[in-house]
């Protein structure tokens, strides 16, 4: 088209118009003002415009791009705009300069640094502006960040691109009532072999699609209509002389005053061949338009006298009323709700004053909060303002939360802890500080470290918190205990969550379970003071029952006559009464025990004498009492073949939590069941099995089976006794534990139970026995 523009190359990113471009055209006062308006509504966009020369010389650029790019507005002014922000496209076909060249405008994604250094990816729109003798003047660029936001501007690309080779554009209207269309310039007349003048309906514009574009076009023009969202697809077609043209259609939907669609307007671009460059600078135009209905926030123009000029859609979403109702309405009497708000407030002192206000209100018909912008323009005024209600309750309900929270903190109920997982203590309140015999002074030199104050054992616990965290975000309240600055244990009960999008800092509450714990130990104290009184009358009543049946068997030894029958049966009673008395005292005896072993455990006083033994001779010895004293009822022994399994034991611990174990059998079996108790063992470790076919537990029951002072009201002692503690199995757990093993139960209820604990294997011992079996062989 006569275009010269040899000086624009890929290198140097130069544009060079051709002096007869756009020849003896003038633009007029009114598209002056139109197009100052457009600039006025750059500068408060929240993307990043950039105003250069032919030679991509920096002009000016926003607010947004101070922010986006890290320099001012000053420091950028001079500057080429591809090398000071290294522009490069995401595709290597993709070359600006060229586009630039064939169309004077370009959209794409770019690759951009930013002052701070971190890679930016950018849609970017380019386009070269001409003045009236048609001599490129200005190169605009609006630039949207869409690092994390690219979903959201999409179809920007779609609705602005043009193809390369378009050199003509045609308007196009579609009267949606009446079904028809003007054909009212060559390229509609030429595709539709059509004269001009001539109508066209929506039967016979599909007939010229292909068939296969033709469900794709019903669906997008039915998506138009019911949205009222922009129109765009692009069409191959072929003409009268069966030439392949592709072109694009774009427009959009025109609505009544009651909502109701009218008509469908929009541009048809013959994109295989532009139109004249009248068409093209109009189409220019509508790429501005374009430009600004796509910009997310909401915006519209008054003039002087307060009637509207221009309104875009998402400004039309918030007031809920058309542009068509409001265009050329004076604002004060469309919007009546705004009188005499803070708005009216602004927007007239900025009139007045011709200065920038920003500001942020709560407009009460609509109960939403914004944030404004007012620039006044020799026009009149532009209003840029968004929905920031969200943001508002968040930060309201935050501020209320943080309220509360350091009435808590401050209060020192609790201590409080900010740090992060490594240990380092950045924040605690005073609570916390009293707690650990710190000062303020010391925490914040960083000599507090919650790892450091940690004692080895709990390592585990403190490990399995900052997993918790890492997975969760939280870590739920766990018992441990910390040091103080004199090396003393403080016992602690706390919980955190994160506070970062990282999981890396977390807030931490912290309760001092030092009262608690020596009340425990004060309330332990007492019972072992309780069972030593217990026992001693206790003890005594034991010896004279016994005393008296070894008195009663002497006299009957040395009785040569036999005893009258009344005098025999009146011994016997009496035996048998003594017997029930001397087993109900070894009853006592025991449960004494348990309390005794119970407190000696709570307050860390139970010592154990671990010395080599083999546990299959622990387990005869104790098997061995129990036939003796508990009578008829059969407990059967099952060992191994090997009869010697090393372990380092306490000798009576082992035997007493043996004889717990058969005991709890015996009492929950019908006596005629028999109790069996079996020895397993592998390479490590040894298993004593207890065997019963008593009533078995249930999965509730065996979660608290070893609890201290559990007792199940769903198991019924079949020897009667009706005393029981719950501390047996408490007292095993901790002495098994004591001796490094484990304990557990394998139940099902009606079918018996099988409860164990296993030993570590004596290596020592092993290796001496087998060395002594090998000189032997």
């Amino acid at each position: 088209m006569g275009k010269d523009r040899s000086a624009l190359t890929p290198e140097k990113k130069v544009l060079t118009p051709h002096p007869d471009k756009h020849k003896g055209m003038n633009i007029s006062a009114p598209q002056q003002n139109q197009l100052q308006v457009y600039a006025e509504l750059f500068a408060m966009s929240h993307d990043a415009i950039i105003i250069c020369d032919s030679m991509y010389t920096i002009l000016s650029w926003n607010n947004k791009a101070e922010t986006i790019y890290g320099w001012t507005q000053e420091e950028s002014k001079g500057q080429n705009y591809c090398e000071l922000l290294k522009t490069h496209t995401l595709l290597a076909s993709q070359d600006i300069c060229t586009a630039l060249q064939d169309t004077d405008y370009w959209q794409g994604e770019v690759v951009q640094i930013s002052k701070n250094g971190p890679p930016l990816v950018m849609k970017s729109s380019q386009k070269i502006l001409h003045n009236a003798e048609g001599k490129p003047t200005t190169i605009l660029i609006v630039n949207q960040d869409i690092t994390e936001q690219k979903q959201t501007e999409q179809k920007l690309r779609e609705q602005l691109s043009l193809a390369a080779k378009a050199n003509e554009i045609g308007l196009w209207s579609w009267d949606i009532i009446n079904n028809n269309s003007l054909i009212n310039n060559p390229i509609q007349a030429k595709l539709g072999n059509l004269p001009l003048g001539s109508t066209l309906n929506y039967r016979q514009f599909l007939h010229i699609l292909r068939p296969e574009d033709r469900a794709a076009a019903r669906k997008a023009i039915r998506h138009a209509i019911e949205t009222g969202k922009e129109y765009s697809a692009e069409y191959q077609i072929f003409d009268t002389e069966n030439v392949e043209h592709w072109v694009s259609l774009q427009g959009r939907v025109l609505y009544d005053g009651q909502g109701k669609p009218t008509n469908m307007v929009g541009i048809a671009s013959d994109i295989t061949d532009r139109r004249q460059k009248e068409t093209r600078l109009y189409s220019s135009n509508q790429h501005l338009n374009l430009v600004l209905e796509s910009i997310r926030d909401a915006f519209f123009h008054v003039d002087n006298h307060w009637n509207f000029t221009y309104i875009n859609q998402q400004a039309e979403k918030i007031i809920q009323q058309s542009s068509a109702s409001l265009l050329g309405k004076n604002i004060w009497e469309k919007l009546f709700s705004l009188k005499g708000t803070i708005f009216e407030e602004k927007a007239r002192e900025a009139m007045q004053t011709q200065t920038n206000q920003h500001f942020e209100a709560f407009l009460e018909p609509l109960q939403l909060w914004f944030d404004v912008h007012l620039y006044p323009t020799p026009e009149g005024l532009a209003a840029y303002y968004y929905d920031v209600t969200a943001y508002k309750n968040t930060e309201m309900a935050l501020h209320a939360s943080e309220e509360r929270f350091k009435r808590l903190i401050d209060a020192n109920l609790i201590g409080f802890t900010l740090a992060n997982l490594d240990g380092a203590i950045f924040e605690a309140n005073d609570k916390l500080l009293m707690m650990l015999d710190y000062t303020r002074e010391e925490m914040e030199s960083g000599k507090l470290n919650w790892r450091d104050l940690t004692p080895t054992e709990y390592q585990n616990v403190d490990e399995q918190a900052v997993k918790d965290l890492q997975d969760t975000g939280l870590f739920m309240p766990v018992e441990k205990e910390y040091y103080n600055k004199q090396g003393k244990r403080i016992p602690v009960l706390m919980a955190g969550v994160t506070i970062d999008g990282n999981r890396s800092l977390c807030a931490a509450i912290i309760v001092d379970l030092t009262p608690q714990k020596e009340l425990e130990k004060q309330k332990e104290t007492f019972m072992s003071i309780v069972g030593h009184e217990l026992r001693t009358p206790l003890t005594a009543i034991n010896g004279s029952i016994q005393l008296a049946q070894r008195r009663i068997q002497r006299f009957l030894q040395e009785r040569p006559e036999e005893l009258p029958a009344d005098v025999q049966i009146m011994i016997a009673k009496l035996q048998k009464l003594l017997e029930q008395s001397l087993r109900q005292t070894r009853v006592q005896n025991r449960l004494i025990n348990d309390m005794l072993d119970a407190s000696r455990l709570a307050i860390d006083k139970l010592e154990l004498a671990l010395q080599p033994d083999n546990l299959v001779h622990l387990v005869e010895e104790t098997v061995a009492d129990l036939r003796y004293t508990e009578g008829n009822h059969p407990i059967y022994l099952v060992l191994p073949e090997k009869r010697y399994i090393p372990v380092r034991a306490d000798a009576d611990r082992i035997g007493q939590v043996v004889a717990n174990y058969i005991s709890n059998a015996l009492k929950y079996s019908n006596p005629e069941d028999p109790v069996t108790v079996e020895v397993t063992y592998t390479d490590t470790e040894a298993r004593v099995w207890v065997h019963d076919r008593g009533q078995g537990l249930s999965e509730e029951v065996q979660k608290h089976i070893w609890d201290r002072y559990y007792r199940s009201s769903k198991t019924k002692d079949k020897k009667g006794t009706g005393v029981n503690l719950g501390l047996g199995l408490y007292i095993c757990q901790i002495l098994i534990k004591r001796h490094h093993g484990e304990v557990g139960v394998i139940s099902k209820e009606g079918q018996g139970s099988s409860f164990w604990f296993s030993l570590p294997i004596d290596q020592t011992q092993n290796i001496h026995t087998n060395n002594q079996e090998a000189q032997h062989a």
